[in-house]
């Protein structure tokens, strides 16, 4: 059954943290309220999101959902102006008016998933937005950050990093200087700048002053203490002369029937007449970096992207990054559905949904031995469920023998010959009462979904049953995409 209205009827039972409505009407155990989390992106509302993503109804939704939103998530001060990129609880059900419920977190991770995860805590942390942290040197690795993140920039921009040999600066004063670039990397500029990289903060004051008051084609970074890594990042990049720089501005999508939206740290534009793009994001952990099939997918249309890990621990020598050039031959394997054959095309839905079936079964309706007759109406697909015989009609019956199935207590789906292939998928899934989303399925492009800053948007039906993910999409996917979706433990399905 889709989210949405039906949606009161799904209960499912997980863990444990108690909340107490305003008003409590007698004692007894808590029941069971099942949420799930979600990132409010620029552009949304928190309205439209209840209705468009989870299909629920207006009334409901201005009865019920928004007072129990407002009431699960007390960091939100007022329902009607929450901040872009807060993370919300979104209840999966309503609890009886005037009963206390523990909520259960259900963990989406990419896609809606059956993992529970327990809120230990009643008040709900607001997550702190990437550009008003101020990222610690001591907690980088700045090498690692250069040769993964930058050498693509600098190698664009012209510029030469050095961190072998000696460098000698000009002779001065009847003396000479000369730094280890294996201890003080420098990154040399096309327009003779030359940037030192002094992350440990190993040089004298005195010698810096030299450097200063000697060349001022020469810059030390960081000059100073307490200095965030991202203003040392900012003036690197703008060190390196591109075209245009945007930072922290609106998200950059991409892509026509499936759309792939991008909030990004930077976005670079490297030269007026290149339709060639950058995009750096920092990120925290290996999980949150963007899967390969997508930085593929992206390269298709120019678009560079750069994930910078801000705390992954490595040791001090580090290769480079290799490009993400792996091959997608076997992932990209793809099924597909022919909707022509609607027959077959029911079958094949009811395998995806793990639904054993009988074709054409003669079903007994009156028996000779109890009333005097028999009458035997045989069935294009009939499927046992929860202890009852289930059945589907693909063929114009007789309007009297319909009616003397659904007499005889018969669940019973009919299926019209002029109705299109989503219609057909939406009513077998609401029949298998099986759980579904549409139009538009949206994973997180990570392996988190935790403060993911890129969003795949794909236009289809999305259903799991005993533990397998199913989308069922009529656009094209291209290998990066089909790589992408099997490596989320998603099977896509294309119907024609």
């Amino acid at each position: 059954m889709k989210i949405g209205s039906h949606v009161v009827l799904c209960l499912i039972y997980f863990s444990t943290l108690t909340f107490f409505p305003h008003e409590q009407a007698g004692a007894g155990e808590p029941i069971n309220l099942t949420a799930e989390e979600y990132v409010l992106m620029p552009g949304e509302y928190l309205v439209n999101v209840l209705r468009n993503t989870y299909n629920i109804p207006d009334h409901l939704i201005f009865n019920e959902y928004l007072n129990l939103i407002k009431d699960i998530n007390p960091d939100i001060r007022d329902i009607n102006n929450i901040k872009d990129y807060q993370t919300l609880l979104i209840p999966l059900n309503l609890p009886p008016k005037n009963k206390k419920y523990r909520i259960i977190i259900k963990d989406k991770g990419a896609v809606p998933g059956t993992t529970p995860k327990i809120r230990e805590q009643k008040k709900l942390s607001v997550p702190v937005p990437e550009s008003k942290r101020m990222l610690s040197l001591e907690k980088v690795n700045i090498n690692r950050i250069i040769q993964e993140g930058l050498t693509p920039l600098l190698l664009e921009s012209g510029g030469i990093l050095q961190q072998e040999g000696i460098h000698e600066f000009p002779y001065f004063e009847d003396s000479q200087l000369s730094l280890d670039t294996s201890t003080y990397p420098i990154i040399q500029f096309a327009n003779n700048t030359n940037v030192i990289l002094d992350y440990h903060n190993r040089l004298p004051v005195e010698i810096k002053d030299v450097i200063k008051s000697n060349w001022n084609n020469y810059i030390i970074v960081p000059y100073g203490e307490n200095r965030g890594f991202e203003s040392i990042l900012d003036q690197l990049i703008k060190e390196m002369n591109f075209h245009k720089v945007i930072k922290h501005g609106d998200p950059l999508v991409i892509g026509q029937d499936v759309l792939i939206k991008i909030v990004p740290d930077w976005i670079i534009y490297p030269d007026v007449s290149s339709n060639k793009v950058f995009v750096i994001n920092l990120v925290h952990s290996p999980a949150q970096k963007t899967l390969t099939p997508i930085r593929n997918y992206l390269r298709e249309y120019s678009v560079k992207l750069v994930d910078i890990d801000l705390f992954e621990e490595k040791g001090e020598e580090s290769s480079p990054v290799k490009e993400d050039t792996e091959e997608e031959t076997g992932l990209s394997e793809l099924s597909t559905m022919d909707f022509t054959d609607k027959l077959a095309f029911v079958d094949g839905i009811l395998d995806l949904a793990g639904q054993d079936y009988l074709q054409n079964m003669p079903i007994s309706v009156y028996s000779r031995d109890n009333t005097g007759l028999a009458l035997k109406i045989t069935i294009d697909r009939t499927f046992v469920k929860n202890g009852k015989k289930h059945l589907i009609y693909l063929k114009n019956k007789p309007s009297k023998l319909l009616g003397i199935l659904k007499k005889q207590g018969f669940p019973l789906l009919i299926l019209a010959s002029d109705e299109d292939a989503v219609t057909t998928i939406d009513k077998l899934l609401d029949f298998l009462n099986i759980r579904y989303k549409s139009p538009i399925i949206r994973f997180s492009a990570s392996r988190t979904y935790q403060e993911n800053k890129i969003w795949v948007n794909i236009p289809g039906i999305f259903f799991e049953t005993a533990g397998n993910k199913v989308l069922l999409t009529h656009h094209s996917l291209n290998p990066p995409l089909i790589s992408f979706l099997k490596e989320k433990g998603v099977e896509p399905v294309i119907y024609q």
